[in-house]
Order: structure tokens, then sequence, then C-alpha cells
């Protein structure tokens, strides 16, 4: 739940970048709109590669590595 949810609001808040907007730093942050967008994306890989080293560290070949079978 929480996780769909937070998804769910990256979407909202990357749907709602313009042209004029993207370069203004939100009241409470340091970082331009665009920067924040771009940095939630690249965070999402860095966790990714993390379970994917993880699963291979134990043994389990993750998923989208896996071989599509005939």
């Amino acid at each position: 739940m929480f996780l769909r949810d937070s998804f769910a609001l990256g979407h909202k808040a990357a749907a709602m970048l313009t042209m004029e907007n993207m370069l203004q730093v939100p009241e409470h942050s340091k970082s331009t709109r665009l920067h924040l967008a771009t940095f939630a994306v690249a965070h999402a890989f860095n966790h990714y590669g993390q379970m994917v080293e993880y699963l291979r560290m134990n043994g389990i070949v993750p998923p989208a590595s896996r071989r599509k079978s005939d």
C-alpha cells in the first residue's frame, strides 16, 4: 500500500512539471523540481540494483535476468 501510494504521488508530481516551473525551487527544498523528479527515478534504480545484488549473493537469478522458456 505505501509503495503503491508513493509511486502514485511521484507520478502525480512528475505530471505537474512544466517548462515554466521545472527550474523552480519548492518551499522547504534546496533543489529544483526537475532535479527532485530525476533523483526519484535514479534512487529507485539504486534500490533495484541493491535488490539484484542481494538475490545473486543468495544464489537466486533475478526475474529480469532469467532466460525465457521456449
